[in-house]
C-alpha cells in the first residue's frame, strides 16, 4: 500500500452513526479582506448530504478538503485549477465546532483584477 504524505487519503473515515447535517437557510455575510482589504461576501448555503463543504467562485467549485491546500504564509488557502481562497480556516472550523458537514459556501469579491482569488476573513 502506498501512502501519499498530506493527503486526505491517510485519513480512515469510519462511519459514526452521527446523521450528516447543514444549515437551515442561507446566510449571508460581507466584510473586508483580512489581508487584501477588498470586499468579499460569503453566502453558506444548505447542500444534501454526502455533498460535503466546498466553495462556489462562480461557476468554479473548490472542495474544502487538505487535497487542495497549498503553502501560503499566515492563512489557509485552497488552490483548484489554479483558483484559490484564501483565510478559510476560521469559517471552516465554525462549521465543523457547529456540526455542518454539507454546504455549499458561494464567494464573491469586489476586486475586478482578481475575479477567482478570493479572501474571506
Amino acid at each position: 500500500m502506498t501512502f501519499v504524505r498530506n493527503s486526505s487519503t491517510l485519513i480512515s473515515w469510519i462511519s459514526t452513526g452521527k446523521l450528516q447535517q447543514t444549515v437551515a437557510n442561507c446566510v449571508e455575510v460581507t466584510g473586508i479582506g483580512l489581508h487584501s482589504g477588498k470586499v468579499s461576501t460569503v453566502r453558506i448555503c444548505p447542500e444534501l448530504a454526502g455533498e460535503g463543504r466546498y466553495f462556489e467562485l462562480g461557476s468554479k467549485v473548490i472542495q474544502a478538503s487538505i487535497d487542495f491546500a497549498k503553502e501560503s504564509p499566515l492563512c489557509t488557502t485552497l488552490c483548484k485549477d489554479g483558483h484559490s481562497i484564501s483565510t478559510v480556516e476560521h469559517l471552516l472550523s465554525a462549521l465543523e465546532a457547529t456540526g455542518v458537514d454539507n454546504c455549499r459556501l458561494e464567494v464573491e469579491t469586489s476586486d475586478p483584477h482578481h475575479p477567482f482569488s478570493f479572501e474571506l476573513s
